[in-house]
């Protein structure tokens, strides 16, 4: 080999050598869990975010099919976000074992998996729990069906077959039930909150969301769920939906205040001591770019927008006379009462993302369109170990506490006031009944 041939050979080998090294060395946000928010929702987030915060050379590689890879760089200095689809439980055990930064999950960590992680911290603190995006399951009808609403229980014997014909729940003609072929996120979600346990009577099935409701469309006396995310065209309408409380429908409003008993939240979970990059990217994911990163992923944000004034009240008339020339906001602040860190108190009263909704309604009553609005502060509780008259002093608190912090950040409250616990969300005596009632509503003069 001649002299010159052995300096390029040298120099190939050395080139080669820095690219495997800074291959190797590149940094890495491992995000790891619930297969649903793997598959389009956080890479679309992650994509935004690596944009914004000034990386370039952006693409997305697939090394397995449950792995999606994205690779960037900035000033030179590679970055790879990593996205593992596997389960909400894996996605947290991975937390806890230190093989991931981020769990995505489609719901609250439970009691075994908060001790298992006690070393993480608070992990109800809005520090480490974000409230990335909204979701949930219509269930579905022809438009001509006369039933405009079901509870959970009538629900659940008729997906089970225990009930075949809609006479038997204030309709007419025998049911026909519709279903998207195999496991699927709107059945997970039907199987936790209104099946529990019962099995599926048989049902025509379909390839994908859209199959179902060209079916439904076709059916005057059929039924079928599909995901909030699915359009369902004329020919086809939701159910209002009851686990207990009063019947809702699942509009944006609804929703986005987690008045639809169907609709859930999609978190991500750190540890207190999560590195830099990836609490920059949880931290992303609250504001406002993040959020319309969500919106274009097709899933419900987070973020404040206007609301509206609901077509029918449920209440006692002092409330329905309240709210009767307002707008509610699209929201529901909720509390966290029971914290999980080593003082086993609550870092906040509020819920994860309370906190933020409070931040997002003093910013949205300071844009120019809305100075000078007044707001309503209304309280709800819950009867479980309690009496009317303790609850509505329970409310009463509520919308206090929610009030005086509007209030200390120079938001104008016209009126705070409790309506006890007259408009439940769900059936009392669970903590998670608890929960969903104990709320307070914020409408808008």
């Amino acid at each position: 080999m001649s002299r010159v041939a052995g300096w390029w050979l040298a120099v190939t080998l050395l080139g080669a050598s820095a690219v495997a090294h800074a291959q190797v060395d590149a940094e890495r946000v491992r995000i790891h869990g619930s297969q649903t928010m793997a598959a389009r929702l956080v890479p679309a987030v992650a994509e935004s975010w690596l944009r914004d915060i000034g990386y370039d050379g952006i693409r997305r590689t697939q090394p397995r099919p449950n792995l999606t890879e994205i690779h960037a760089q900035r000033d030179g200095l590679p970055l790879i976000v990593e996205i593992e689809a596997s389960s909400s439980a894996q996605g947290f055990q991975d937390v806890v074992d230190g093989n991931a930064h981020i769990a995505m999950m489609t719901r609250r960590p439970d009691a075994a998996e908060l001790d298992a992680g006690w070393q993480l911290g608070d992990l109800a603190s809005h520090d480490q729990e974000f409230a990335l995006a909204l979701d949930g399951v219509a269930v579905v009808v022809h438009r001509d069906n006369p039933i405009a609403k079901l509870g959970f229980a009538q629900l659940r014997r008729v997906l089970s077959g225990q009930v075949h014909d809609w006479r038997d729940v204030g309709g007419r003609g025998a049911i026909h039930l519709h279903s998207v072929a195999g496991a699927n996120s709107a059945r997970d979600l039907v199987d936790e909150r209104v099946m529990q346990g019962a099995a599926y009577a048989p049902a025509q099935l379909h390839a994908d969301g859209d199959a179902l409701v060209r079916a439904i469309a076709q059916d005057p006396t059929g039924i079928g769920f599909v995901t909030l995310r699915q359009p369902w065209g004329a020919n086809v309408r939701p159910l209002a939906l009851s686990d207990g409380g009063r019947a809702v429908a699942p509009t944006r409003l609804s929703v986005q205040s987690e008045d639809y008993p169907l609709s859930r939240r999609f978190y991500l979970y750190g540890g207190q001591m999560m590195g830099a990059l990836s609490r920059s990217f949880a931290l992303y994911t609250m504001g406002q770019r993040g959020q319309d990163a969500v919106t274009r992923a097709g899933h419900f944000a987070v973020t404040l927008r206007p609301g509206y004034a609901p077509p029918t009240l449920v209440g006692p008339k002092d409330y329905r006379d309240l709210v009767a020339q307002a707008t509610r906001l699209p929201l529901s602040l909720r509390f966290n009462l029971t914290g999980n860190n080593d003082s086993g108190v609550a870092s906040s009263v509020y819920d994860s993302r309370a906190v933020r909704d409070i931040e997002r309604v003093v910013a949205f009553m300071q844009l120019p369109v809305n100075r000078g609005r007044r707001l309503l502060v209304l309280g709800f509780a819950d009867t479980a170990g309690g009496s009317s008259v303790a609850a509505t002093m329970m409310s009463n608190d509520r919308a206090d506490l929610v009030a005086h912090e509007l209030m200390a950040r120079g938001v104008t409250v016209l009126h705070a006031r409790g309506v006890g616990a007259q408009v439940p969300l769900t059936a009392p005596g669970t903590a998670a009944a608890r929960y969903r009632n104990e709320r307070v509503e914020i409408w808008m003069l």
